[in-house]
């Protein structure tokens, strides 16, 4: 039988939703969560479910020194790199995820049976201050295994009821309140009253149509999205319906680069790789942070990535023989032929692995990259294809408060409305990802909206 009424709805069963049920669940209050997908666990289920924090207590068990304040100097440093005119972040609000951040990654472990391995760094961000699942070191499963623990914990809890495949399609409104939600399951539309709503169903990264429309700079890297299946900003697009307001400059969040190719998927984010654009020049370092490579690849003209039959090169060779074969990429026995098959006119695709190939044996590369990483490139016979960026979420989604109460186009709130995770995130951001963040602020921002929730309820 279907409930009619209570305490407080959550849309969407990721980190951000399971975090805002435990953290209401707290206050013995009725609560629904609801799940469109058949599996719970959104995006944050495919990631490596590490969470970045500093000053945490398993640092200071790890005897690990880090603060806020060299996470922020990070957080500037990256952010710096792109979109120079760019409204956000707003650091005041960067700040005070932080301490919060610090904040959930104790409360998941002390009260909602989670917990990790030594803090780590991850990639080009080596500072230990990435929380991964126990278990899973590197983030290797850590997506799975942290809602797994979260899973546990919530079939605890008696007054949290979860529902899959059931999808909210409207927020219900009374004389501009929110008071409920219009849903379809297997057995139809139902609509269901409650004091509370808070919205956690991602961005809009399998949305093609809302990517064209608000971040049409970003519509080729659509089609190599990994987001959680069920992030199609439907949250984003009640929340709208019922008075919110977007965050302006959307973008979209990367995760290194695709060749497009069976078999080539270490491609990732292999930094000892060399990339050039159309007119045969390279446009980046290519061992940077990998939300930094796709930006690059993204606004490149035409990348492609450069690759020579060395032994490291060994498990890409079929796939890029095959390539060849079918048309998706090309090979030659020398750079100036490859060059020409390329489309690339003159010396300067040979111009510019020669000058890689010196820094290899200088030690100095052009564009800053650390020795260890340039691998020369001079073994015959040689091969190019084109280079795509990879993108995971999207920064965008509707504006809140510091209580994840959504605001209108006044900046009032729209009473009884919450939004967390990437249905809010782009206050923190502005084109670049921050290694451990998102996962970190579904969390922290579900904790935080429930906590205030049930709060509101009571105090009423």
């Amino acid at each position: 039988m279907r409930p009619e009424q209570t305490d407080i709805v959550i849309v969407g069963a990721g980190g951000a939703g399971f975090s805002a049920a435990l953290s209401a669940a707290e206050s013995g209050l009725k609560v629904l969560l609801l799940e469109k997908t058949e599996w719970p666990g959104g995006s944050t289920r495919m990631s490596g479910g590490g969470i970045a924090a500093t000053g945490t207590s398993f640092q200071k068990k790890a005897g690990i020194t880090d603060s806020k304040e060299d996470w922020l100097e990070l957080w500037k440093k990256r952010q710096a790199t792109s979109n120079p005119n760019g409204p956000y972040p707003d650091y005041v609000f960067v700040d005070q995820f932080m301490d919060q951040a610090a904040v959930t990654t104790e409360w998941l472990a002390k009260k909602q049976g989670h917990s990790y391995e030594q803090p780590a760094g991850f990639g080009q961000d080596p500072e230990q201050r990435i929380h991964f699942p126990k278990g899973t070191p590197g983030g290797m499963g850590g997506g799975k295994q942290l809602i797994a623990n979260l899973s546990k914990t919530l079939q605890k809890r008696e007054n949290v009821t979860l529902k899959t495949e059931t999808r909210v399609t409207d927020l219900l409104m009374d004389q501009g309140k929110v008071n409920g939600v219009k849903f379809v399951d297997k057995n139809g539309p139902g609509e269901i009253r409650a004091k509370k709503v808070i919205i956690s169903a991602g961005g809009f990264v399998q949305n093609k149509k809302m990517i064209a429309q608000y971040i049409p700079a970003a519509q080729t890297a659509s089609q190599f999205a990994v987001g959680g299946t069920g992030d199609e900003g439907d949250g984003i697009i009640m929340a709208q319906k019922a008075g919110a307001v977007l965050y302006e400059d959307p973008w979209v969040i990367g995760m290194g680069i695709t060749a497009a190719l069976p078999g080539t998927g270490s491609l990732l984010m292999d930094w000892n790789k060399l990339y050039v654009d159309a007119h045969g020049k390279r446009f980046l370092n290519e061992a940077s942070h990998y939300a930094v490579v796709a930006n690059a690849v993204l606004s490149a003209d035409e990348p492609w990535i450069i690759i020579d039959s060395a032994k490291a090169n060994e498990d890409l060779l079929k796939p890029l023989n095959d390539a060849v074969a079918s048309g998706r990429a090309v090979k030659e026995d020398s750079i100036q032929e490859l060059s020409e098959q390329m489309g690339i006119s003159g010396s300067t695709l040979t111009d510019t692995l020669t000058g890689y190939n010196d820094g290899a044996k200088s030690g100095h590369d052009s564009m800053g990259k650390e020795v260890e990483h340039v691998v020369p490139v001079n073994i015959a016979p040689y091969y190019a294809t084109h280079i795509y960026p990879v993108i995971m979420g999207t920064f965008g989604g509707v504006k809140t408060n510091a209580n994840y109460e959504v605001l209108d186009k006044d900046e009032q709130i729209i009473p009884n409305l919450f939004s967390t995770g990437e249905s809010a995130n782009k206050r923190l951001y502005n084109h670049v990802y921050m290694s451990g963040s998102s996962v970190q602020f579904a969390l922290t921002s579900g904790r935080v909206a429930g906590k205030v929730a049930t709060q509101q309820i009571k105090q009423h």
